[in-house]
């Protein structure tokens, strides 16, 4: 009896630990939970301690930063980069309670702000859990886990903006390439137009210091042409030292353009912005009819193209298209110096006029190729044109009359034009030139020969303006020459 009385009394209290409910049992677990919690976090924290301490040495980054980084620094970066507006949806309003969903004209809740975090990359540590036989913790384990990652994604910040701040972001060139396509070029500043204050003010101006030039490099190439795109190239009509003209068709309109574009590869910004001075003079002058027109200009390969009117011929001595009377020597003479009279007015000189720099279109003389222009006050660097046009006070660096410059070297272009016979680029008869000393004319009247000497007068201050050449009497009555009777 005493035998079996303690064999059941051991059975019921067997089942006693297996069913056990109540206060005790749940006082039991909520112990053995907070027992797994104490002993966890205190095996984290002692690992935590072995780790670099970021902020009293940012070297011990590097490491981290650099599997954090993946090796490659291609990463994708932030609006910032591309000065892109970042749009965030405005907060959800708060919704009634009573609020009946069968009515119309409900308004729409927006949805919640994007948060901003930055996603850590340290691998979780592992067998840093201590779990009990028999005991169910998974929903602590989760929380332990949850505070350790939040504890990492701290450090990690600290430690992102510590090598970042080493590194001075660092921008792929996959990246900069992108954003020079996708970001507009700078507002330049176009020095031939007055009172154009309102252009100092780029409104990306600071940001664009991150990407090299104010023209990407290479951007067009031959898949992305602009000039083969647009243009349908049909003959070659001018060639220079510099650059190259050719007749082009237009595939949109189905008109005929002249284009130019320089020969040689503009690599820095010096040189781009020496090459847009013809593209800002022409700009800056608008349209007028003794002017060739312009239309547009864009680089491409790092090559500057010019968009021009297309004329029928230029007056090179080196063309059939010699001026074979008197008239059209007038005729000529008087509308280029119209020409002249309105970019001087303008404040411009040309200081390369030349029969090659003139052209003929359905009868009408143009002025052409700006390549030397600058401004009368000498605000601008001043490039000489062709020195057999020019006057001896240019050769000497005397810049006070660049508008008589202008007249001087329309006086030679004529005088080589109706001899027939190419200017000399030094000598005796080069000197002559400069000192008044021209040959006779035959064939033409004297009148029309004392206007060539004073307009090649050696003294700037005796040559004509453009406005008083054009008020010249010899415009104004049929040219008296020797063949004329």
């Amino acid at each position: 009896m005493k035998r079996k009385t303690l064999r059941r009394s051991s059975r019921n209290s067997k089942n006693c630990g297996m069913i056990m409910k109540g206060s005790l049992a749940n006082h039991f677990t909520v112990q053995l939970d907070q027992v797994s919690l104490n002993l966890s976090l205190q095996q984290n924290s002692s690992q935590f301690q072995n780790l670099p301490d970021f902020e009293a040495n940012p070297s011990a980054a590097e490491p981290l930063s650099q599997d954090i980084d993946g090796g490659d620094k291609d990463f994708i970066l932030s609006q910032d980069f591309f000065c892109t507006p970042d749009y965030i949806t405005p907060e959800m309003p708060a919704m009634p309670i009573n609020l009946d969903w069968n009515k119309e004209n409900v308004q729409c809740p927006n949805s919640p702000e994007k948060i901003r975090t930055v996603r850590s990359k340290r691998p979780k540590l592992e067998g840093n859990m201590v779990t009990f036989p028999g005991s169910n913790i998974s929903g602590h384990q989760e929380l332990v886990e949850l505070e350790i990652e939040t504890l990492g994604t701290d450090e990690t910040k600290t430690e992102k903006v510590v090598q970042l701040q080493k590194n001075h972001s660092y921008v792929s060139q996959s990246a900069v390439a992108l954003r020079c396509r996708v970001m507009p070029p700078p507002c330049l500043k176009n020095p031939y137009l007055k009172n154009a204050s309102e252009m100092d003010i780029d409104p990306f101006g600071n940001q664009r210091s991150k990407c090299a030039g104010f023209y990407p490099a290479g951007v067009g190439g031959e898949d992305l042409s602009r000039y083969r795109t647009d243009f349908h190239e049909i003959e070659q009509i001018g060639s220079g030292n510099f650059s190259r003209v050719f007749k082009v068709l237009k595939r949109l309109d189905g008109c005929m353009y002249a284009v130019k574009h320089s020969l040689k590869r503009l690599h820095h910004d010096t040189e781009r912005c020496k090459a847009l001075m013809e593209v800002q003079a022409l700009a800056s002058l608008g349209t007028h009819e003794n002017i060739v027109g312009y239309y547009s200009s864009w680089f491409e390969n790092e090559q500057l193209y010019i968009q021009m009117e297309l004329c029928d011929r230029s007056l090179s001595i080196n063309k059939p298209s010699k001026l074979s009377t008197e008239e059209e020597v007038l005729e000529a003479m008087h509308q280029i110096a119209k020409a002249l009279q309105f970019i001087h007015e303008k404040g411009i000189a040309h200081l390369d006029v030349k029969p090659d720099n003139i052209y003929i279109k359905n009868g009408v003389y143009k002025l052409g190729d700006f390549g030397c222009a600058t401004l009368l006050d000498g605000s601008l660097p001043i490039e000489e044109g062709d020195a057999r046009y020019m006057p001896q006070e240019i050769l000497n660096d005397k810049y006070d009359h660049l508008d008589k410059v202008d007249i001087f070297s329309l006086g030679a272009a004529i005088f080589e034009l109706v001899r027939g016979l190419p200017l000399p680029e030094s000598g005796p008869h080069f000197l002559n030139l400069r000192e008044r000393k021209l040959p006779l004319l035959p064939g033409h009247s004297l009148p029309f020969q004392n206007l060539l000497k004073v307009m090649m007068d050696p003294d700037p201050t005796r040559r004509p303006s453009a406005k008083e050449l054009l008020e010249n009497p010899i415009f104004g009555r049929p040219p008296r020459t020797a063949r004329s009777k």
